[in-house]
């Protein structure tokens, strides 16, 4: 038995508002066709999105050879919330496994981080944590956050060094609403080519067995 689907993403057209603003900014398409699926290329970090790795072997440059079983499928959702940065050793307790999905809630969720100003008091994943996530060999990791505004080079650097790793990335996840446990998870980018990804929406539903799906 399932339990109901819940959308975990974060609305595509807004991104967090600059130092000193209310509310999220709401970005405007271009008119022109042409200039709309430029622009969605640049937006790729807008919301929620998937980031692929840029493995050569397999051509992943972008999203539009997503193998499927990268971002749907069984998924183990980990709750980190008392912490100020994701460590190595707080993900270590949760035993990691190779070829597992795995969702970060935070306390970003509970903060509606989308809806506010950018802040340098968002939990992010420290490097440590990162190499360890590799070495464990995670398929996939989900965060309730987005690495490229941050206002700590960090950010970008984990990013980056998972990617390179192999390690399929969902940022700007909602997960305030998620309970820790064992979810199917269905996350889907749009079939495009972006130098970062894609954006997407992201579905979740709690398997009551954790032996099902």
């Amino acid at each position: 038995m399932e339990g109901a689907w819940l959308d975990i993403s974060v609305p595509f057209g807004e991104e967090p508002s600059q130092e000193g603003a209310g509310e999220a900014s709401r970005v405007a398409l271009p008119e022109n066709s042409a200039e709309q699926a430029e622009w969605l290329k640049r937006a790729a970090w807008m919301g929620t999105y998937v980031t692929a790795p840029p493995s050569l072997e397999l051509d992943l440059e972008d999203t539009e050879r997503l193998p499927l079983t990268a971002t749907v499928g069984k998924a183990r959702v980990l709750l980190l919330d008392d912490v100020d940065c994701i460590r190595a050793d707080s993900l270590a307790e949760y035993e990691p496994r190779a070829g597992e999905r795995l969702l970060l809630r935070t306390r970003n969720s509970q903060r509606e981080w989308w809806k506010r100003p950018h802040g340098e008091d968002f939990v992010r994943l420290s490097d440590a944590a990162a190499r360890l996530l590799i070495e464990r060999q995670v398929a996939c990791v989900g965060v309730d956050y987005v690495s490229r505004s941050g206002f700590h080079a960090d950010g970008v650097s984990v990013h980056q060094t998972l990617r390179e790793a192999g390690v399929w990335i969902i940022e700007g996840l909602d997960l305030s609403d998620v309970k820790v446990g064992v979810h199917e998870l269905v996350c889907l980018p749009l079939n495009v080519k972006a130098e970062w990804g894609s954006p997407a929406r992201a579905l979740l539903r709690a398997l009551r067995d954790p032996a099902a799906g």
